[in-house]
C-alpha cells in the first residue's frame, strides 16, 4: 500500500533523460526546483506524462515552502499542451495555499512562438511567470 504521508525523503526523484520527442525532466523535492526541458510532442503525452503529473499531485500533499518549475520547451505539440496545464494547475493551487511558486519560462531568442506560448499560459494562472531569453541555441 502507499504512503500518503510523504516527505523529502519519501518522495521519489524523477530524472527523465531528454529523447529526440520527449523532454528531459528532473523532479527532485529536495532542490525545490524542477525541470522540463527539450521537446515535447510524445507519441502518447498522457502515457509520457503520466508519473511527472502523478509526482506533482504527491509533491502538493507536503510541497516545499517554495517551489520552482524551470521550463524550456523548443518545441512542443499541442497535444501536450493539456498536460501542462494540469501542472500548472497544481503550482496554482500551491500559491493560492500561500507558498511560494514561480514558473521559470525559457524560450531561444529565436522562437518567438514558445514565448508567446508561455505568455499566454502566464494569463492563464494564479502563478508568477519569469521569462528568461537564451541566445546561441
Amino acid at each position: 500500500m502507499e504512503n500518503e504521508n510523504l516527505n523529502n525523503n519519501t518522495l521519489p526523484v524523477i530524472n527523465i533523460s531528454e529523447a529526440f520527442d520527449t523532454p528531459e525532466v528532473t523532479l527532485d523535492k529536495g532542490q525545490g526546483i524542477f525541470k522540463i526541458t527539450g521537446n515535447s510532442y510524445p507519441e502518447d503525452p498522457v502515457s509520457f506524462y503520466r508519473p511527472i503529473h502523478e509526482w506533482f499531485t504527491k509533491y502538493a500533499m507536503h510541497a516545499n515552502e517554495e517551489t520552482i518549475l524551470e521550463v524550456y520547451f523548443k518545441y512542443f505539440s499541442t497535444s501536450s499542451t493539456q498536460i501542462f496545464f494540469d501542472i500548472f494547475r497544481i503550482l496554482e493551487d500551491l500559491k493560492r495555499e500561500g507558498k511560494k511558486v514561480i514558473i521559470r519560462w525559457f524560450y531561444d531568442a529565436e522562437n518567438e512562438e514558445i514565448k508567446e506560448n508561455g505568455e499566454n499560459y502566464s494569463t492563464l494562472f494564479y502563478v508568477p511567470f519569469e521569462f528568461v531569453e537564451v541566445k546561441g541555441e
